[in-house]
């Protein structure tokens, strides 16, 4: 199976990325928006303490070669599950973390892509 993963992008200059668990209750995340195959962009993220959020590829123009967790949690941990990130909060605990993960790969237009997500992460009881 190939690591490479094509995504045919719409004819839209913003692009999104959704946390797959965003309606399920141990997690919600806004999505991100960005345009261009070199972006760096930030959201909000809640998550009850001991759960997670995986975290999918809808919407990324090009083919995503790569995903990397390019900050890692303070408390939290954070890992790679094929192409994609998911974070999970640790066991009791409660406050905030961070963490920030990067698709990498071929832009719709034959050039690099590297666009970085950071998560502001409200961990809950």
């Amino acid at each position: 199976m190939s690591k490479s993963l094509s995504i045919a992008a719409a004819s839209i200059v913003g692009c999104l990325i959704f946390g797959a668990e965003a309606k399920a209750q141990n997690c919600s995340a806004d999505p991100v928006y960005f345009s261009g195959d070199l972006a760096e962009v930030e959201g909000p993220m809640t998550v009850k303490a001991g759960k997670g959020c995986f975290f999918n590829l809808n919407g990324i123009p090009g083919a995503v070669t790569e995903t990397v967790i390019s900050q890692k949690p303070r408390t939290g941990r954070a890992e790679i599950d094929g192409l994609k990130p998911y974070y999970v909060a640790k066991p009791g605990y409660q406050g905030p973390d961070e963490f920030a993960y990067t698709f990498i790969g071929t832009g719709r237009y034959g050039g690099p892509m590297r666009v970085t997500i950071k998560r502001k992460i409200t961990v809950v009881p």
